[in-house]
């Protein structure tokens, strides 16, 4: 699997350049004036706006895909890609050239999202959590992904509580957000993924996954097309207005810059 991403990834990146012209970035400061990338609709692309200003129309870029984003970046066609840093962590490990700047971009923390008013959902798989954490399953869960390689990590292999007597339980998510989801062949694997299975069980719901864009994420749960939405989803004031959110279950996630190592002098 790692490395069909890798194929994959050098492919659409063959394009690269280097910035020798260009003075080299020091500082995030400096992305101000610069073009930058970003994965549509999530906390990425606001810290990016707010960043550049009334230039982001621009200078930012949005993509459907991290994978997209990253291939600008190679190509030359933006300074810097502002994204999580899990799965930044993990474009470093596949692809050469690539590194993260030192400093932050922000910090943040995960939740569950839920359809306004669906307090009964949200209180139970609540529960589900607290039960989880205290019984050491949480940290299990992360773990198993947090060295980097997947390859032994099969879909079939997590429980989906199939055919559970209290029905299904839908969930959204995005699945090109290692190693919090991930696609593997037609089935998914991630943190999240194995979080949601386990909190599927424990409701004996049979878990079912519903994958699709990043920012079709907050419709969907709105509009009951799923039960909730969990795919490193930032809790946010504003997101806050539109769904409500379980406790968090990562606490001071960062969103960090990643550039070309060859533009980066620390």
């Amino acid at each position: 699997m790692k490395k069909f991403f890798a194929f994959m990834l050098i492919l659409a990146l063959s394009a690269g350049i280097c910035f020798a012209d260009e003075a080299k970035l020091k500082s995030t400061s400096q992305l101000k004036t610069e073009k930058l990338a970003a994965q549509r609709g999530t906390v990425g692309q606001f810290i990016a706006e707010d960043l550049l200003g009334d230039k982001k129309g621009t200078l930012l870029t949005t993509y459907e895909k991290y994978v997209d984003a990253i291939a600008a970046l190679r190509q030359g066609k933006v300074r810097a890609v502002i994204m999580d840093e899990m799965p930044a962590k993990r474009f470093l490990n596949e692809v050469d050239g690539l590194t993260i700047m030192s400093e932050p971009m922000s910090e943040e923390n995960y939740a569950i999202g839920f359809r306004k008013g669906n307090t009964e959902l949200v209180n139970a798989v609540n529960k589900a959590l607290s039960e989880m954490k205290a019984d050491g399953t949480m940290d299990a869960i992360f773990a198993k992904y947090l060295n980097g390689d997947y390859s032994s990590i099969k879909p079939e292999d997590i429980d989906f509580n199939k055919g559970a007597k209290g029905g299904k339980l839908f969930v959204g998510t995005e699945a090109g957000f290692a190693p919090y989801e991930l696609k593997v062949g037609t089935g998914y694997i991630g943190i999240d993924v194995e979080m949601c299975a386990a909190i599927a069980k424990k409701l004996d719901r049979e878990l079912v996954i519903e994958n699709m864009n990043f920012d079709a994420l907050p419709m969907a749960v709105s509009t009951n097309k799923v039960d909730m939405i969990c795919a490193g989803i930032t809790v946010t004031d504003e997101r806050k207005e539109n769904m409500d959110f379980s406790d968090n279950y990562v606490v001071g996630a960062k969103q960090v810059a990643v550039v070309r190592a060859d533009d980066y002098e620390k």
